[in-house]
């Protein structure tokens, strides 16, 4: 692949500011208290905009190839608690058994006008993967559910690795991030429940999910709440690289 320009200096820059500890955290607080509360305001004025309609495309194109989804995560507990969005969404999040035909999911969604924007794999998606689409600025992550390793089947998020700032650099450093897997009692089983104007599939067991997650107050909005903490649901794949593509 040809590499810009603009890719050099900036591959340049994480090679530098990887060598120090002092550099890596003011980059740190540069990007979250500047550039990435000015990315999210932006992306969630286009999110409460266009949302509604890109996850009814979405799910209708699910829907009439008879490919199974449920709402995940952020979406899910927005079905739940508010039965719709949650304030602070900044994308939606669908979960699919992997066993389903990923080529034959991504021609139709292609086909339906959703750009695969990126996507994470894991073993060549035998292990592990994520898709994430995109339509009129609304992202839409697909999480592939796995058969169980431990306890509970699961699925993939990504961080990036420990001595790095970024997913942008953990990539140029490491070539790609670290896996995470989320073990949860994910099910086969779905029902459908109402989202704004829309009726759309959860888990049947949406509560115990969310518990697990989220803790036994996900009822109760809490703005503070982050991904990044230690979870006993949350296992990083050490032993494994999470490749990134486009």
């Amino acid at each position: 692949m040809k590499v810009g320009i603009k890719e050099y200096i900036k591959q340049f820059i994480y090679s530098i500011v990887s060598r120090s500890d002092y550099l890596k955290s003011l980059f740190k607080k540069l990007y979250t208290g500047v550039v990435e509360k000015r990315e999210n305001d932006s992306r969630n004025a286009i999110f409460k905009d266009n949302a509604i309609q890109v996850l009814k495309e979405f799910t209708d194109c699910l829907d009439s190839n008879r490919i199974e989804y449920t709402l995940a995560f952020g979406s899910l507990l927005g079905a739940v608690r508010e039965k719709g969005f949650i304030q602070h969404d900044l994308d939606i999040d669908i979960t699919i058994w992997y066993e389903n035909n990923e080529s034959f999911i991504q021609e139709c969604l292609k086909q339906a006008g959703f750009l695969m924007t990126h996507s994470f794999s894991v073993d060549k998606n035998a292990s592990g993967r994520e898709e994430t689409y995109e339509k009129q600025g609304v992202s839409i992550d697909v999480f592939y559910i796995y058969n169980a390793i431990n306890q509970y089947p699961y699925c993939c998020d990504f961080v990036k690795f420990p001595d790095t700032v970024d997913w942008t650099m953990s990539i140029y450093k490491h070539g790609g991030l670290l896996p995470r897997r989320i073990e949860l009692p994910w099910t086969k089983e779905r029902i459908r429940t109402e989202f704004e104007s829309l009726s759309l599939y959860i888990p049947r067991n949406a509560n115990e999910l969310l518990e697990m997650r989220y803790g036994s107050d996900y009822l109760i909005p809490n703005p503070n709440w982050t991904n990044k903490l230690d979870h006993p649901h949350i296992v990083t794949w050490t032993d494994k690289i999470a490749h990134y593509s486009k």
